[in-house]
């Protein structure tokens, strides 16, 4: 049951077409969003390139996505491998702070109060090799591949379990290298375009406020990954305090562009934007969702002598999709009234390398999460209803009602 997805379907037609499937795949995950922020980062490391020769920024860019490929692919084997979580190693506040604060230490550079950059003495010794920048951009992209990791869906998860029933260490390693250069390919864009933005005329006053915003982006996720260490039920607000706080700031109080009155109007316009959006975000309070009770063996037992069929929701504080299901899809008033026929029942995955957490995921084959397994009114689980990953509320109402 576990190779009755859309990816292994995929390969049994075999040949190159299953392999650019995965890079498609790839592609979209850049729509997920923990990989915003990369963007950022992406645009301070080769904007600093300056006036460098265009063939050199290419090299860097693609040893740039090299490096998120060559994470990224390790990633997914360890956690096919070990039938862990994609990503779970975020499950420790202590690495969720430290990336946090990684965040904010580069918006904070964005911003104009440092800048990043080898030291003066490294940079003339090694002048006319780009051996120190290489190592440190392929560092980079390595980074990248670890901020991507916890970008679960659907497609990824229906791999892992290919992976791991195949059992071939050379399949695993193609399969999700060809998935991250993928994931990978927008930035070699990016990075190249970047420099060259650098050397348009008269380009200083809007690629000081294009760095301002990637500033905003990174100092947002950052704060919305100290939030998950800390207060993660307080994670949430982060999106529309950042539009509101950030509009205000680019659109009104940063000053670059003030002697350019198209510019400025057009800063403004964007601010305004920003905050009105933020405001409706918190004028319009969330409905009350699903309310799912703490998961307990025996409630499954008391379900099925009562014909109740089950929702399972295996979650955790750390998961970005988690969070999303709950602020969007569990709170669509259908989607609340289809589940009063239904046990709602979370399981927390948070403590990933707890043994209850291992005893109920290896009990359930759960490859990540969010993951909601439906069970019958007799206990046994409607395999195609099984869903992994965010899906929007129609498709959760087609599951529920699928299940009998």
């Amino acid at each position: 049951a576990a190779l009755d997805n859309p990816v292994a379907r995929l390969f049994e037609r075999g040949g190159w077409v299953a392999f650019l499937g995965l890079f498609l795949m790839g592609l979209a995950l850049n729509l997920t969003p923990c990989v915003y922020p990369m963007m950022g980062v992406t645009v301070s490391i080769f904007g600093a390139q300056g006036a460098a020769p265009l063939r050199r920024v290419v090299a860097l860019a693609v040893l740039y996505v090299l490096g998120i490929a060559a994470m990224y692919s390790a990633l997914g084997l360890l956690a096919a491998f070990t039938g862990g979580l994609f990503g779970g190693f975020l499950q420790s506040p202590w690495v969720l702070a430290g990336i946090g604060l990684l965040l904010i230490g580069l918006a904070l550079s964005m911003f104009g109060l440092y800048q990043l950059q080898a030291p003066a003495a490294l940079l003339t010794r090694l002048s006319g090799s780009m051996g120190a920048s290489a190592a440190s951009v392929f560092a980079s992209g390595l980074v990248v591949g670890v901020f991507a990791a916890p970008c679960i869906g659907p497609p990824v998860v229906a791999l892992l379990a290919l992976v791991a029933a195949r059992g071939d260490p050379w399949f695993g390693f193609s399969s999700f290298f060809v998935l991250s250069l993928g994931l990978g390919a927008p930035y070699l864009l990016l990075a190249t375009s970047s420099t060259l933005l650098r050397r348009l005329p008269r380009s200083g006053e809007w690629m000081v406020w294009m760095e301002r915003l990637f500033g905003v982006i990174l100092a947002s996720v950052g704060g919305f990954y100290l939030l998950l260490a800390a207060a993660p039920r307080f994670a949430a607000w982060i999106v529309p305090a950042a539009l509101v706080i950030g509009g205000l700031y680019l659109g009104f109080l940063e000053r670059s562009g003030r002697g350019k009155p198209a510019f400025r109007r057009f800063k403004r316009v964007v601010g305004a934007v920003a905050v009105l959006a933020g405001a409706l975000i918190l004028a319009t309070p969330a409905g009350p969702g699903i309310a799912f009770a703490a998961f307990a063996p025996e409630q499954l037992q008391s379900a099925a002598a009562a014909g109740q069929p089950v929702i399972l929701d295996f979650s955790a504080d750390w998961c970005v999709p988690c969070h999303e299901l709950e602020r969007v899809t569990f709170a669509d008033s259908r989607v609340v009234a289809a589940a009063r026929r239904f046990r709602a029942l979370k399981v927390d995955l948070t403590h990933y390398d707890s043994p209850q957490a291992e005893r109920f995921r290896r009990q359930f084959g759960i490859a990540g999460v969010p993951t909601l397994v439906f069970l019958d009114g007799s206990g046994r689980e409607v395999r195609r209803a099984r869903i992994e990953g965010f899906v929007p509320p129609e498709e959760l109402l087609r599951a529920m009602e699928s299940v009998r």
